[in-house]
């Protein structure tokens, strides 16, 4: 199984002014706005287990919030996460 790191510089795709501390930084700060992008990539290219064993579960709360999901174009995709959001907390 991947590392964090891994996953991180995995996804890291076009976007090479950003480096995985960069994205340990954004995610462990307070500011939901920046982290968006980061966990849009993440549930767009991470499969779920992997996701489960790389983030905290205050991490997955957000990631799992309306806020990501409604970002999604494919309903399916966009349904099977709010439904696993709905199984996790409720």
């Amino acid at each position: 199984m991947e590392t964090r790191e891994e996953i991180l510089k995995r996804i890291n795709w076009g976007d090479s002014t950003h480096t995985v501390n960069d994205f340990e930084k954004i995610l462990a700060g307070n500011n939901f706005s920046d982290k968006k992008f980061i966990y849009h990539k993440l549930l767009k290219s991470v499969r779920w287990y992997n996701l489960r064993s790389i983030l905290s579960e205050n991490e997955m709360k957000e990631i799992l919030s309306p806020e990501i999901l409604d970002r999604f174009h494919i309903p399916t995709m966009r349904e099977n996460y709010r439904y696993a959001r709905k199984v996790l907390f409720g």
